[in-house]
């Protein structure tokens, strides 16, 4: 109960945090510690305070999504979303709430409403997004852990950027229910953590999983580098994710490097077809957007609008073309345990300059988001493992092996000394 006091009093509502909920956790923070007194915890994250980010709904405060609008017209949530349930049951203490940019819709982490978290690796560089509050809150030291959401990278690349653990699950694999919706055949919950434990414990309660111990991969593993994505990265990039595969190799890992044709693929259908999560943010924010877009992010209403004037039969398309690339895909590459790749392409970029012009944030956001979104389509669980400053290592793996993948990763962590932080 002093932890979660502690921990609520270094909170304040602004960029990072989106609202505290004091009282609740003040209230499960004194049921867990008569759990303890009693000898009988719920797991290792009862009384562990955390922060979950503002698209989840959480009984009695209003989940604004990042968006001033939704702040103003929305009550106040009555139920909790699914995945908070769970956490509450696994005994978490959830403190507050975390900022994001407006309905989640992009990968740099910009807020004109409430504020842009500073990077906590160097404040001249974007957050990353959508999960920035979180992501900041964790690296910060304002809470040990984070719940984010990642619907084309927005878990990884705010973990990436802030030196942490972010792992988007299985499609599917945790509950949304009670999540406001950018792209609901895209979206994901997912953990931000210190390390990767502390990530498959989180994920576990997320899941409403019986915790479990994590125990590294055993044996040899083989890894597919994607030629093309590691190549057109830059050079900063791509040295110290070379240099992490040269390590792994050396301890045995079996690395193939070569072209990954259907990774190009999810780009022309996209070129094509339009963004399938513009597609489904579109049907969901369309009245919104012709009500209120004058107090939008101007640089979210364009993306999701991009889509507007294009022939109702390319959502369809993609979908069907999604539904046939995706176990296609997995059964070609089946001999690999993982796919590994930059999380993110480029070096963080620089918060002023993408703020400075639409033209510098729209280049700066589809670099970020060109590898992590690809895992999106793909629908499998992926891991950003962190690197040299502000960079991550991903790995993904095929749709259900979240567990799998959890242990391949926790072996790699140890490799590279902790992920080299």
């Amino acid at each position: 109960m002093d932890v979660a006091g502690r921990v609520l009093e270094r909170l304040e509502p602004g960029p990072v945090v989106a609202a505290r909920t004091g009282e609740r956790a003040l209230t499960a923070a004194r049921k867990s510690a008569e759990r303890y007194a009693a000898g009988r915890p719920l797991g290792p994250l009862d009384g562990v305070p955390l922060l979950v980010k503002d698209l989840l709904d959480v009984a009695g405060t209003v989940t604004a999504a990042g968006s001033a609008v939704l702040a103003r017209l929305r009550a106040p949530a009555t139920v909790d979303a699914v995945a908070v349930r769970n956490l509450e049951r696994a005994g978490a203490v959830v403190v507050g709430k975390s900022q994001l940019n407006e309905l989640a819709f992009s990968g740099l982490g910009l807020n004109p409403h409430f504020g842009t978290p500073a990077n906590a690796l160097n404040p001249d560089w974007v957050p990353g997004g959508s999960s920035s509050g979180s992501a900041v809150a964790l690296a910060r030291g304002l809470v040990p852990l984070a719940v984010g959401t990642d619907t084309g990278g927005s878990v990884r690349i705010p973990a990436a950027f802030n030196g942490l653990v972010g792992f988007k699950p299985t499609n599917g694999r945790i509950s949304t229910g009670g999540v406001t919706p950018l792209s609901p055949t895209l979206d994901t919950i997912g953990p931000v953590a210190p390390d990767v434990t502390g990530a498959w414990v989180l994920f576990q309660a997320l899941a409403g999983e019986t915790p479990a111990p994590l125990a590294p991969r055993e044996g040899p593993a083989r890894l597919l580098v994607p030629q093309e994505l590691l190549e057109r990265s830059q050079p900063e990039v791509r040295r110290p994710v070379s240099d992490a595969l040269d390590t792994l190799a050396a301890t045995g890992f079996e690395i193939r490097v070569t072209k990954v044709p259907e990774l190009a693929e999810v780009y022309r259908l996209y070129r094509e077809l339009g963004p399938l999560a513009a597609h489904e943010a579109l049907a969901l924010y369309r009245n919104l957007i012709e009500e209120h877009g004058e107090a939008m992010d101007p640089r979210v209403v364009a993306r999701i609008l991009d889509v507007a004037g294009r022939d109702p039969l390319d959502y369809r398309r993609l979908l069907a073309e999604r539904a046939r690339y995706i176990p296609a895909f997995w059964e070609r590459y089946a001999g690999f345990d993982a796919l590994a790749l930059p999380t993110v392409p480029v070096l963080p970029p620089r918060r002023r300059e993408v703020e400075a012009s639409g033209e510098a944030f729209f280049a700066a956001n589809n670099r970020v988001l060109a590898h992590t979104m690809l895992f999106n389509f793909y629908a499998g669980p992926a891991v950003s493992l962190p690197l040299a400053l502000g960079l991550g290592l991903m790995l993904a793996s095929r749709p259900g092996a979240d567990a799998a993948l959890f242990s391949l990763s926790l072996r790699v962590e140890t490799l590279l000394g902790g992920g080299g932080r």
